[in-house]
């Protein structure tokens, strides 16, 4: 007998080869640990082992959605560098998110993100407010322009 629903969409987080592998061949999206993002090693490292894998299964990788946990700071004014020296995001003003998040986006096919605040001095509920009332409209608003 049918299940009455449909089962729900899997999504990993894996980091080692193997986990990857599966997730390529039956995960429905991969959320890239330790907060990687499409710059990252760890993106240009494992998406590939996802992607062959895939293909492995008769897979198509592009329905492999890729979503990011995305840490930082949301500033006032727009700070002079929004990533580390290492190349690590880690914010800036609402202009600046944009401007990394639409491309994320546009060029690199991110399905999704994950915003969690730092500690930074600002409190949950006020880097969630903006997040939600400044970033992402903006993000949204932009991605419909073009």
């Amino acid at each position: 007998m049918p299940a009455a629903v449909s089962a729900p969409p899997v999504w990993t987080g894996a980091v080692g080869p193997k986990s990857l592998a599966v997730t390529g061949k039956l995960a429905d999206g991969w959320i890239p640990g330790h907060a990687a993002d499409w710059l990252s090693p760890r993106f240009a490292e494992s998406r590939p082992v996802i992607d062959q894998a895939a293909v492995d299964a008769g897979r198509d990788p592009a329905e492999i959605a890729t979503i990011y946990n995305f840490p930082g700071r949301i500033t006032e004014k727009p700070l002079s560098s929004p990533r580390d020296d290492e190349g690590r995001w880690v914010g800036g003003s609402p202009g600046q998110w944009v401007e990394e998040l639409v491309p994320a986006v546009r060029e690199h096919g991110a399905a999704g993100f994950i915003y969690f605040p730092v500690e930074d001095g600002t409190t949950t509920d006020g880097a969630l407010g903006r997040w939600g009332n400044e970033v992402v409209p903006a993000i949204r608003e932009e991605l419909a322009r073009n």
